[in-house]
């Protein structure tokens, strides 16, 4: 097959600044493929209506059922972190590449601050994500803070306690999440999830790996992919992978 040569990445403007190195980003990604050219473009321009329409109303209802629920219903005007369909904002997005770069030797990546979701029929819900990988690829940072699990003992301690406040829970398990401040875990994990973009297409659509300490591993609680950020390392299988196509 033929690998991707360029890789555009593209930071979606928002109201809010986000604690991530995009630089920093794109030179870890040039040592691992440096066969590939990496270059950033401009934000999308798009009325914010269009993205609106993925938004997710009620949690328990696939995207085709959505327009047919009461506003707040059980949805994410509920909720603290508005969710949106990742498979239709990456609809959206797709729309607006040039169709010069729509073939197999581009990739494009969008980070964003919105949180995708997909729905599950193993549980009948939308859950939120990281990443969503494809044509584009959507790495969301505020994913990365909300769609993974903080340690069981601090859900426990939010449970157990009503004295104690959300400040000093954090204190109480600093180190053992990512928040919306850490630039350095933020950035160290949006490697991972730029990474697992690449292989997507390399990997004939895998870009998880089973390896606990390896950079692909699909990981579901903060405190595992802390613990692939702090190896910062392929397993040999994907770093072969990775030599074969640089």
């Amino acid at each position: 097959m033929n690998f991707p040569r360029f890789i555009h990445i593209r930071l979606q403007t928002i109201s809010a600044p986000v604690a991530l190195n995009i630089k920093i980003v794109a030179e870890e990604i040039d040592k691992i493929f440096p066969s590939c050219k990496i270059d950033f473009k401009p934000s999308f321009i798009y009325d914010e209506k269009i993205i609106e329409q993925a938004k997710i109303i009620d949690l328990k209802q696939p995207f085709e059922r959505q327009r047919n629920q009461e506003q707040g219903s059980s949805g994410s005007d509920m909720l603290e972190t508005p969710l949106y369909d990742g498979f239709v904002m990456q609809r959206v997005f797709a729309e607006m590449i040039p169709n010069s770069e729509m073939s197999l030797e581009h990739i494009h990546i969008i980070f964003t601050a919105l949180l995708p979701c997909t729905f599950s029929e193993d549980d009948w819900r939308y859950h939120g994500r990281a990443v969503i990988c494809g044509t584009p690829s959507i790495i969301s940072t505020t994913g990365i803070v909300e769609a993974l699990a903080r340690p069981r003992e601090y859900y426990l301690s939010q449970l157990g306690s009503i004295t104690e406040d959300t400040a000093n829970l954090k204190k109480k398990f600093a180190g053992r999440f990512i928040d919306y401040d850490d630039e350095e875990k933020i950035t160290a994990a949006a490697i991972n999830y730029v990474l697992q973009a690449i292989f997507f297409f390399i990997g004939e659509g895998e870009p998880f790996c089973s390896d606990s300490d390896c950079s692909l591993f699909n990981a579901h609680w903060q405190e595992d992919l802390i613990h692939t950020i702090e190896k910062r390392t392929l397993c040999t299988y994907h770093r072969n992978m990775a030599n074969k196509f640089s």
